[in-house]
């Protein structure tokens, strides 16, 4: 059995909205899969606590998780809280994290002022392609079509 992966986090979050996301990925049977990842970016005074469970629970041998994290920070005023936990309660498992949570580099910011693109207009490409990644991996219509709205609105 395997769990899709979750798409989790991608609104983008602006102004001082909070997101606060506990998701549990419970491994109950043997060579069970899950994989858990977060892309997104908080911009404004926009905060995000992510709690991601990867629980390998005694009978689950064989299995695998795994959870990713990458989070554009867009704001001095931004706060960002990552808890990844992994348990364990049976053996021959394997179980992953990693996170990449950062701003945009000078090295990054110089190459579109190079080219006339201020920072603001760099950071909102930024969040679109990023999105737009995200959004191109959603198998729904409907809420694709809502992210899209959305991040239209905070573009703007």
């Amino acid at each position: 059995y395997e769990i899709p992966r979750c798409l989790v986090g991608s609104e983008m979050c602006i102004r001082d909205r909070n997101i606060d996301i506990n998701l549990i990925s419970n491994h109950i049977g043997k060579k069970t899969n899950s994989g858990i990842r977060v892309d997104g970016a908080l911009k404004d005074e926009a905060s995000k606590l992510f709690r991601g469970s990867i629980d390998f629970k005694n009978g689950s041998s064989g299995s695998v998780g795994a959870e990713t994290e990458n989070v554009l920070l867009l704001g001095e005023d931004v706060r960002n809280k990552t808890i990844p936990l992994i348990l364990c309660a049976e053996e021959d498992v394997n179980g992953s994290h990693g996170a990449t949570i950062g701003e945009l580099d000078e090295e990054t910011l110089f190459y579109y002022a190079s080219r006339g693109i201020d920072k603001k207009n760099a950071e909102d490409i930024m969040t679109k392609g990023r999105i737009e990644v995200i959004i191109r991996k959603i198998k729904d219509e409907d809420t694709e079509k809502l992210a899209e709205e959305q991040l239209e609105e905070v573009l703007q």
